[in-house]
């Protein structure tokens, strides 16, 4: 619930834009910019905000990060021009930094590693599932009262889940009352072992995890495959409405959802697929192809059925990456390595949220379409899979994992 809000948040500018950019005047590439400075905040504050959260708690720190977002995502609909929008699209990626590694951490205090795949699939299925039933969502929220009452009502539900957190997240195993000492024991020993297999090989320490050329080429596969799926969620409204000049809001919004509702019918599927398999590499590398090449063809097909069902190909071979590509830190990190490169690599591959939005949007105002932009992106995702490729190679890399050349296993 917490991430499909902070998602909500995040990317519903992109159906407001509908009514917004026209009633305040911003060009395609003023509402890029905008839309992208969230993750410029969220860049220069997600590395501290980790080691707060280590040092406080999950549950301290969380509570704290859900309720600043929510304040910026409720004052963004009473922004007046681009500044009041430039400003509140910054500070919400300050407020939001560190919420989805320091999750991502939280998360490895509960599930061993064998589970941790299909276990961030369920945790990740909130960004589909976010798309396919917050788009529509938003547009009937549109219809009845407008855009600024749309983000209002949106942004309200994250005041009251910052103070639920205090209540219903423990900090690990051993500070929940509800579970059984003997089960904490038995998660905790787990928990320790895969620690220690790690330890054996991996980095432990901040500066080592800093130092390690695998932290940034994680962060770039990341970045590729981020930057294909904030592009679309900013701008697939816009370009749903310019398939069809005869489409209301709402069925703009539902047209939207397709692409999203298929990937979250596949997420969990996939990344059990991995995590049963110990496969990594192949299961980030193989789906990112077919995505980006379905992305450059999109906008050149004539029918918009074809089109949406390129947009879905793309949408569905991003999603289903993502919760195996955060399994590639924890291969190696642990410990204070852990927390510092995981907010690392979330931060570099989050600066796509910020170049992918404000290039779509210039070259649309450049170009007249969305072709070029979409052609960019695509070559973000190909490299993506070509650096993964890479990664999977590595000597160093497979002995931490205890992989074969097929790749690293779980």
């Amino acid at each position: 619930m917490l991430y499909f809000v902070n998602y909500l948040d995040r990317v519903n500018v992109g159906v407001a834009a509908v009514r917004m950019n026209a009633e305040l005047g911003f060009s395609s590439t003023v509402f890029g910019l905008g839309a992208g400075l969230l993750f410029v905040g969220y860049t220069l504050f997600e590395l501290p905000s980790n080691q707060v959260l280590r040092r406080v708690g999950a549950r301290r720190w969380i509570a704290v990060i859900t309720l600043g977002w929510g304040l910026c995502a409720t004052g963004t609909a009473f922004i007046q021009d681009e500044t009041g929008f430039y400003l509140l699209r910054f500070l919400l990626g300050v407020c939001e930094a560190g919420f989805l590694p320091g999750m991502i951490l939280y998360l490895t205090e509960w599930f061993p590693r064998r589970e941790r795949g299909q276990v961030t699939a369920l945790f990740m299925l909130a960004v589909p599932v976010t798309q396919a039933i917050g788009t529509p969502l938003s547009t009937l929220l549109i219809e009845l009262a407008g855009w600024r009452f749309m983000l209002l009502a949106e942004g309200l539900p994250a005041l009251l889940l910052s103070a639920l957190v205090l209540v219903l997240l423990p900090d690990r195993p051993e500070t929940a009352r509800w579970l059984p000492e003997t089960e904490a024991t038995a998660l905790r020993l787990a928990l320790a072992a895969d620690r220690a297999a790690v330890a054996g090989h991996g980095r432990s320490s901040l500066r080592a995890a800093l130092r390690d050329w695998r932290v940034y080429l994680i962060a770039l596969i990341g970045f590729g495959i981020s930057g294909g799926l904030y592009a679309l969620t900013f701008f697939l409204p816009q370009i749903v409405a310019g398939l069809r000049g005869d489409l209301s809001t709402v069925q703009i919004g539902l047209v939207a959802a397709v692409p999203s509702a298929a990937a979250a019918l596949s997420m969990w599927f996939y990344a059990r697929h991995s995590d049963r398999s110990g496969e990594r590499i192949r299961h980030i590398a193989v789906p990112l192809v077919p995505a980006a090449l379905a992305l450059g063809l999109a906008l050149y097909l004539d029918s918009p059925v074809l089109v949406m069902l390129a947009i879905t190909v793309t949408t569905v071979g991003a999603f289903i990456t993502l919760p195996v590509w955060w399994q590639l830190p924890g291969a190696f990190l642990t410990g204070a390595a852990a927390s510092g490169g995981i907010a690392v690599i979330a931060s570099l591959a989050n600066t796509s949220g910020f170049l992918a939005p404000y290039l779509t949007g210039w070259l649309r105002d450049l170009t007249g379409d969305y072709r070029a932009g979409m052609l960019v992106i695509a070559g973000f995702m190909l490299l993506a899979a070509g650096c993964t490729l890479l990664l999977g190679r590595d000597p160093a890399f497979r002995a931490v994992t205890g992989s074969r050349r097929s790749g690293p296993t779980s």
